[in-house]
C-alpha cells in the first residue's frame, strides 16, 4: 500500500467520523454560544469515550478537532479519555492512552501520553489567591512541550519542557526544564537527556 493511498484512506475515515459526530458537535457548539457552562461538551466527550478501538479514536478526534481551542485532526484519544475544558490545544501526532482527563492544557507535537494521566487546569482550580477554598474556578494553562513521553498515572499540574520523559506516577507541581527525565512526588528533574 503506497503512502498516498494510506493517507487518502486516513482522511476518508476521518471525514466519515466527522459526519457521524456532527450532530454532537452542533449540540456542543450551541452550548458554547448560549452558556458559559461546559456540561454538554464534557458529557458528549465522555459518551464518545465509550467507543472502543480505532473507530472510537477517530470519533473522538473528529469531535475535539472542531471544539477545542486548537486541535490537529491527527491525534489518537484512547478509550475512556476526555477533555474537561474546551480551552485545550493539541498539536499533531499526539497519542493518548485510556482513561486520561485533560483540562486547559497546551500539548505540543509528537507527545505520547500513557493511560490514566491527569492534566487538570493547573493546581489551584478551587483555591483563591491566598490559598483558601472557594467556589470560583481558576483555570491555569498547563503546557507540555514537544516530543514528551508522559508515563502511566502521572499528574501534571505545571509546565513540562520539550523532550522530557515523565516517569509513571510522577506528580509535577513546578515548571520542569527541557530534555529531562522527571520522576517522584513532587516531580523533580533526575537526569538530563540527550537532544
Amino acid at each position: 500500500m503506497t503512502e498516498i493511498l494510506r493517507r487518502f484512506l486516513k482522511v476518508t475515515v476521518f471525514a466519515s467520523a466527522f459526519f457521524l459526530v456532527s450532530p454532537l458537535v452542533l449540540l456542543a457548539w450551541l452550548e458554547k454560544k448560549t452558556s458559559v457552562k461546559e456540561a454538554i461538551f464534557v458529557s458528549l466527550g465522555q459518551f464518545l469515550g465509550l467507543f472502543p478501538g480505532i473507530i472510537g479514536s477517530y470519533l473522538r478526534a473528529a469531535y475535539y478537532w472542531t471544539l477545542l481551542d486548537r486541535c490537529s485532526w491527527e491525534i489518537h484519544v484512547g478509550f475512556g479519555s476526555y477533555f474537561s475544558q474546551r480551552g485545550a490545544e493539541l498539536g499533531a501526532n499526539i497519542a493518548m492512552g485510556g482513561y486520561c482527563i485533560i483540562g486547559t492544557a497546551s500539548i505540543g507535537d509528537g507527545v505520547m501520553i500513557a493511560s490514566r494521566v491527569s492534566i487538570p487546569s493547573g493546581k489551584r482550580q478551587h483555591v483563591d489567591d491566598i490559598g483558601r477554598l472557594c467556589s470560583n474556578t481558576t483555570l491555569d494553562r498547563v503546557t507540555i512541550g514537544k516530543k514528551c513521553w508522559i508515563g502511566e498515572g502521572a499528574i501534571i499540574l505545571a509546565d513540562v519542557g520539550d523532550g522530557c520523559i515523565v516517569s509513571a506516577g510522577t506528580v509535577i507541581t513546578t515548571k520542569m526544564p527541557d530534555n529531562y527525565l522527571i520522576g517522584g512526588n513532587p516531580g523533580k528533574p533526575i537526569k538530563e537527556l540527550p537532544h
